[in-house]
């Protein structure tokens, strides 16, 4: 997991080729108008997911991790929440792999919390679970997903 400002974005794009389009995307100045949805980047290789939520809490947000994907996760209004555990420590399976939703849940609970806001990003790698949403405010985000 990395977690950083959205500065120092080019720390991170010699870690993986696709890494450069995706801050590209969340570069954008005007990002914050763009409406809910799918937007593709490089087709099925790196697209973003803005979405609006409520925060869960902590007692209902569920870790999960991914395997197909890496998430590049940024707050564009309001802030999140989110927890953090090693998947190698994530003993207690919620919801097996999903391979179509590239997504498997956790009962386990996150080692650690931190709040996302303002210009700092996440990077959750597949060998990262983490638990978002697990505020109780409203959130405006961007997930990039980047193919591994």
């Amino acid at each position: 997991m990395v977690i950083d400002t959205l500065d120092n974005y080019y720390h991170y794009t010699k870690l993986h080729k696709l890494f450069k389009p995706a801050f590209e995307f969340l570069k954008k100045e005007n990002l914050k108008r763009y409406g809910e949805g799918r937007y593709e980047i490089a087709g099925n290789d790196v697209y973003a997911l803005i979405s609006r939520a409520n925060g869960r809490t902590k007692a209902k947000a569920s870790l999960e991790a991914h395997r197909k994907y890496i998430d590049i996760q940024i707050v564009l209004s309001g802030e999140d929440l989110i927890g953090y555990k090693p998947l190698a420590e994530c003993k207690i399976k919620k919801t097996p792999y999903n391979v179509k939703k590239d997504c498997a849940f956790f009962k386990d609970k996150s080692n650690f919390w931190f709040r996302l806001k303002g210009d700092l990003f996440a990077i959750f790698f597949p060998h990262d679970a983490h638990a978002p949403l697990a505020g109780s405010f409203p959130v405006l985000k961007a997930v990039i997903k980047v193919k591994v």
